[in-house]
C-alpha cells in the first residue's frame, strides 16, 4: 500500500519509507534514515541524522529522534558512523527525545516498548524489549534497560547505569547503582525493596520460583548464593564484577 505523507511534511533526499506509513503535518525527516513499514510519524515529529526503524511504530506527535546527545559544556558530539536503532511495535507518546550515540555506535531501542510522554532516551542508550517507561521519567547518557523493565513516573537513572531484566523502578525514584533483574528499587537514593512478583508472574514464572527468590534476595546480592531457580540465576549472572557495589544496595 501507498504511504499517506501530509503536504507540509518535510522529507529529505536521502530518506528512505517502505510501505503503508502516514506522515503527519509538519514532521521533518531530513537525514540518512530508513523507515520501514506501518509506521506512524505524527505532527511536528522531527526526525534527523542516521536513524534506522522498523515496522509498526507509532510516534504520537513532537518526538524528536537522532538529534546530537547532550553533552554540556563539553559541546555535542556527532558520530557520522553512529546511528538510533528502533524495532518494531514500540509506542512513543508526546514530546520524546531519543538522542544519537556519543561513544558507542548506536543508541538502540528493541521491540514493544511503550514510551509515555515526556520521557527521555539519551545518547547511547540500550533499551531492550518490552520496557515501558512512565511519564516524565528519565535516563542518563549510556544506560542499558533489560526486557521488561518498568521505569516508573518520574524516576531519573543515572548516566551509565544498568537495569536488569523485569525490574520496576519506583515513582520519584533517584538510580544511582546497577539494579538486578526482577528487583523492585524505591526512594533516594534508591534501594532494593523486594523482588518484582507482579512482573515474575506475568512473564510465566512459578510460584515456588518466586517465594525462593524472596526468601534468598538478600543472600543471593550479599553472599553470592546460587541455585537453580531462574530468577536467582538472573540476579546472580548479573552481579557478577558488581559484587561490592551490590553489597551495598541492600
Amino acid at each position: 500500500m501507498s504511504n499517506q505523507i501530509h503536504p507540509t511534511a518535510i522529507i529529505g533526499d536521502q530518506v528512505k519509507i517502505g510501505q503503508n506509513n502516514i506522515i503527519g503535518p509538519y514532521a521533518i525527516l531530513d537525514g540518512n534514515i530508513t523507515i520501514g513499514d506501518n509506521n506512524i510519524v505524527g505532527p511536528y515529529s522531527n526526525f534527523s541524522n542516521n536513524v534506522i526503524i522498523g515496522n509498526n511504530n507509532k510516534f504520537t506527535s513532537y518526538v524528536s529522534v537522532g538529534t546530537l546527545g547532550e553533552m554540556g559544556t563539553k559541546g555535542d558530539v556527532f558520530l557520522p558512523e553512529g546511528i538510533v536503532s528502533i524495532g518494531n511495535n514500540n509506542v512513543f507518546r508526546e514530546f520524546i527525545s531519543i538522542n544519537s550515540p556519543v561513544r558507542r555506535t548506536s543508541t538502540s531501542i528493541k521491540d514493544n516498548g511503550y514510551f509515555m510522554s515526556r520521557t527521555y532516551i539519551p545518547h547511547d542508550a540500550q533499551i531492550g524489549n518490552a520496557v515501558v517507561m512512565a511519564t516524565n521519567s528519565s535516563i542518563g547518557g549510556g544506560c542499558t534497560v533489560g526486557d521488561f523493565a518498568y521505569i516508573g513516573f518520574n524516576a531519573s537513572i543515572h548516566q551509565w547505569i544498568d537495569i536488569g531484566e523485569s525490574a520496576m523502578i519506583g515513582l520519584q525514584a533517584g538510580v544511582t547503582k546497577h539494579t538486578p533483574p526482577f528487583c523492585i528499587v524505591i526512594g533516594t537514593p534508591a534501594q532494593i525493596f523486594k523482588i518484582n512478583r507482579v512482573g515474575a508472574l506475568r512473564r510465566g514464572y512459578t510460584e515456588q520460583e518466586i517465594l525462593e527468590a524472596e526468601q534468598y534476595l538478600p543472600s543471593v546480592i550479599q553472599e553470592g548464593f546460587v541455585s537453580e531457580n531462574r530468577i536467582i540465576t538472573s540476579i546472580h549472572n548479573f552481579i557478577k564484577g558488581r559484587e561490592e557495589t551490590m553489597k551495598r544496595f541492600v
